[in-house]
């Protein structure tokens, strides 16, 4: 197993799933903009249409002028950590994780060398990651699933461990599109989470080095905080009965906004104006 510590990371792209692909592509183009990837590597396990995924992001991401983009077509757990696939890792720019299902994908590759050898490289700054829908769903730590229009109801939400490229923050997509507040809302009150990020579909958090992110695209992203609760009856009432919670802190980041993970706080406009950082040979600027 790879052994690796943080000493600077790379760039996380999170999207809320459903992004335009064909028009004018403006969350994929951000990607690529600020990665400046030149090879890229799709990574479709969570779907059950991998070759069609590799195609339509092949063609995507070629549109947008990158030079090379292969895809691992993954679909079994012995297929994970394959010689092969860690030739293709070590010479990426950029690992893009689809849609599909997120418990699928985790259960895949929990675990394995090539996991490992993806967080080592993204924690030291040399492999940007990005991830769609269950893609995004997976970078967190605990994962959540189910629950969909039945957020209310206690224990209709069930967890699983995620990649922890981002920890102790829960990711959940499509996230205003399948109403989905009460479910990230219910998981943080159960205790298994405290932080909770709902990124909508066509909308993206681009998290830099120092865990500030940016919003893009046509959507909103939705912040949940539960460590400040004054009441929640959740451990009292039983399965299926609908629960109550006060004072959860909730906000709504439009795009454009800035926010610091780390203050869990909206950053003024200008916070991240002049943040250069150099990863892989290239200098971001957030302008």
């Amino acid at each position: 197993m790879f052994e690796y510590r943080v000493t600077k990371r790379s760039y996380l792209f999170l999207i809320g799933g459903a992004e335009d692909r064909k028009g004018e592509m403006v969350v994929l183009k951000n990607v690529v903009k600020t990665s400046r990837a030149k090879k890229i590597i799709i990574i479709p396990t969570a779907s059950n249409y991998t070759r069609e995924i590799i195609e339509t992001y092949n063609k995507a991401f070629k549109k947008l002028g990158v030079y090379e983009v292969r895809g691992i077509d993954i679909r079994y757990r012995n297929e994970v950590d394959r010689h092969e696939n860690f030739d293709l890792i070590r010479e990426a720019d950029l690992i893009f994780f689809s849609g599909g299902d997120q418990q699928r994908l985790v259960e895949i590759f929990e675990g394995s060398k090539l996991i490992s050898y993806i967080k080592e490289r993204y924690f030291n700054g040399m492999l940007h990651v990005a991830g769609t829908s269950a893609g995004a769903a997976s970078m967190s730590d605990p994962i959540l699933f189910d629950g969909d229009y039945k957020g209310f109801e206690k224990n209709s939400v069930n967890f699983y461990n995620g990649f922890g490229f981002l920890e102790d923050i829960t990711i959940d997509t499509h996230f205003m599109n399948r109403e989905r507040i009460p479910r990230l809302s219910q998981f943080l009150i159960s205790g298994k989470s405290t932080r909770g990020i709902g990124i909508d579909e066509d909308t993206c958090i681009i998290i830099d080095p120092d865990l500030r992110f940016k919003v893009v695209g046509s959507g909103v992203v939705t912040v949940i905080n539960s460590e400040k609760v004054t009441f929640s009856n959740f451990d009292q009432i039983n399965n299926k009965n609908k629960y109550s919670v006060n004072n959860l802190k909730i906000g709504f980041l439009s795009p454009g906004t800035k926010f610091s993970l780390k203050k869990w706080s909206v950053l003024k406009p200008n916070a991240m104006k002049d943040t250069k950082q150099t990863y892989i040979n290239q200098t971001i600027n957030w302008n």
